[in-house]
């Protein structure tokens, strides 16, 4: 609430996800887009929540996180094995 597109009144993310099979089993790709805040700058240097999400949810995951700082809004991808079952039903 305090950065990004929850800052103003008219941004907003855009949240998907899809399942990816690889060699090693199934993996969800989760992807949070923020649009319509204001323009981002690369941090200079990484803060407690950074470091969080890139190595805590990282590593709670067994899986791999991406920040993206794009001009137009950050892009976080997470890539983790897919729980059991994903893609039945």
């Amino acid at each position: 609430m305090k950065y990004g597109a929850f800052s103003n009144k008219v941004g907003s993310v855009l949240i998907s996800w899809m399942i990816e099979p690889s060699s090693d089993g199934d993996r969800l790709i989760l992807r949070w887009q923020e649009k319509d805040g204001p323009p981002v700058r690369p941090p200079s240097r990484k803060g407690f929540g950074s470091r969080v999400i890139e190595r805590g949810l990282a590593h709670e995951l067994a899986g791999a996180v991406d920040l993206d700082y794009r001009t137009d809004g950050v892009v976080c991808t997470i890539n983790f094995p897919a729980p059991n079952g994903a893609r039945d039903g």
